[in-house]
């Protein structure tokens, strides 16, 4: 069972192979009798250990495409503000709900043993949630001051009072 493990690599193989002493690769005929007739039932231990990992990193690995996979179906909407000829982004909701879960997920792969062969990518993917994490934080706190600010500069009386401000902010 633990050599028909999802996810099991030659990497994986090359490990089962220096623990039995000679080469074990799948092949026509690679059968439960091939390998109880070659002795491998002695490194029984050692050949679960290495299902187990390969088990542990097929799941990484997963998790990793589904994550970015999720990402595909996630959009911000634009729509008008008021009548100020001028737009607003929303969507926001869904975006944060979903980068908060990925940088959870992420975290944790990050502290597991088992995340040897996708150590640069598990760094690549937590590096961009944090930079979309702040350019969305920065986005927000601007859109969100402007929306503040809108109405002030289209007053009539504001703008007079203000002639240069009034003309930045536009």
């Amino acid at each position: 069972m633990a050599m028909r493990t999802n996810g099991i690599q030659p990497r994986h193989w090359s490990k089962i192979s220096a623990a039995v002493g000679f080469d074990v690769k799948p092949f026509e005929g690679f059968n439960l009798q091939w390998c109880i007739d070659k002795g491998m039932v002695d490194f029984a231990e050692a050949i679960e250990q290495e299902g187990n990992v390969a088990s542990k990193e097929f799941h990484i690995e997963n998790s990793l495409a589904k994550m970015k996979g999720e990402w595909e179906d996630v959009f911000f909407t634009i729509k008008d503000f008021k009548t100020s000829g001028t737009y607003t982004v929303g969507g926001w909701d869904d975006a944060y709900l979903l980068m908060d879960d990925h940088i959870m997920i992420t975290q944790a792969m990050q502290f597991s043993q088992f995340k040897g062969p996708f150590v640069d990518e598990i760094e690549d993917w937590y590096t961009m949630l944090r930079c979309v994490q702040d350019v969305c934080d920065e986005w927000n706190r601007c859109q969100g001051n402007w929306t503040y600010l809108q109405p002030v500069f289209d007053s009539p009386d504001i703008m007079k009072q203000l002639v240069m401000i009034g003309r930045a902010f536009k």
